[in-house]
């Protein structure tokens, strides 16, 4: 063969080299007809609306989420709300996963798919049963990690094994577990706009002072109980004002576990339209503990929308957190708690 032709052969095949590695990269890994797959969990995804509990293990440790009523509750929290809208997403999750095919059933590799026990040290997979009220198994896997491969350019995998066996599966979609019971709560505590607060009082006796506006319309607040030679430093009070805004737990407890100490921190946040939600503050064992109560501080003869409005806000707060003590993030803790001197600077005198 010349050089000639033979370079002419070396070029069509480099050429034909790039081409097919371009267009591969531009495709899906794998095409599957997920219609004719079988779903992993027939039950399930036949009934899910009768899923009723659901078990979660790492080895973080292990929890269970019940159905009650309209909603759901953990028992690791005597009972505490979890939220239905991540139980929802877990149960579409796994009722919309299909086989798509068997992978190793080497249990030595089955650490490169997160498919291990949840005791083997280090694991990274999560245990999760799913079971209807009269007890029966709707759904049962150890999750592992998604999968890099893409089904039909839109849907994803995931990597399983039936519990107590060497059956891996990739499966389509992905189901992440979150694998700690906290973020699994229902977490907002109280909702108090900014914008909304009227007065702000923090502390008891001498060492109390107090934030106070008179319409939403002004941005500054005023303190109280401010030495001379110092004013409020207005970067503090707007911290503080915004310490309600959306208040979400760290943890929770019932009230009967946690005993706020009788000299606890006291805090209490007024709305133009009545609500004045009272916070009791202590750290114990190093974490910040509070419990809220809501009270209806307007005129008691009002009868205006605005006042059943605030009526039913406080109704609302008290039911939801009258039988329980938070875990606070440390931020919130601090704006509420704040001592009188950290919210001063020295005052400005414009005639010097």
């Amino acid at each position: 063969m010349s050089p000639s032709v033979f370079l002419g052969w070396l070029v069509v095949t480099v050429v034909t080299v790039v081409l097919t590695v371009a267009v591969g990269i531009g495709k899906e890994t794998a095409s599957f007809d997920f219609v004719k797959r079988e779903p992993v969990f027939a039950d399930l995804r036949q009934a899910p609306d009768s899923a009723a509990q659901i078990e979660i293990k790492s080895r973080f440790g292990e929890f269970t989420m019940n159905k009650s009523g309209e909603g759901w509750v953990t028992p690791e929290r005597n009972d505490y709300p979890i939220d239905g809208n991540d139980v929802r997403r877990l149960i579409v999750g796994l009722s919309d996963m299909r086989l798509v095919e068997r992978k190793t059933a080497n249990p030595d590799r089955f650490y490169r798919l997160e498919v291990q026990d949840i005791d083997t040290e280090l694991s990274d997979s999560a245990y999760v049963k799913v079971a209807n009220a009269r007890g029966s198994v709707l759904a049962e896997a150890i999750i592992g990690r998604p999968s890099a491969r893409f089904f039909d350019g839109r849907v994803s995998g995931t990597y399983i094994r039936e519990p107590g066996t060497n059956n891996v599966w990739l499966v389509s979609g992905v189901t992440n577990v979150q694998t700690r019971l906290t973020p699994w709560l229902q977490r907002d505590i109280v909702q108090i706009a900014a914008k909304q607060v009227a007065q702000i009082s923090i502390g008891e006796g001498e060492r109390a002072y107090t934030l106070s506006r008179p319409a939403a319309s002004d941005e500054s607040f005023t303190i109280t109980g401010a030495p001379e030679g110092r004013e409020l430093d207005g970067s503090k009070a707007t911290s503080v004002s915004r310490a309600l805004a959306s208040v979400e737990l760290e943890d929770v407890r019932p009230r009967s576990e946690i005993a706020l100490p009788s000299d606890a921190a006291v805090a209490a946040f007024s709305t133009f339209d009545g609500v004045t939600v009272t916070v009791r503050l202590a750290e114990i064992d190093r974490k910040k503990w509070a419990d809220f109560e809501a009270t209806y501080t307007g005129d008691p003869e009002d009868q205006s929308d605005v006042a059943k409005t605030a009526r039913a806000i406080v109704d609302a707060i008290n039911r939801r957190v009258g039988d329980w003590t938070y875990w606070l993030p440390s931020t919130t803790f601090e704006n509420l708690t704040r001592p009188i001197n950290d919210m001063l600077v020295a005052k400005n005198d414009s005639s010097s």
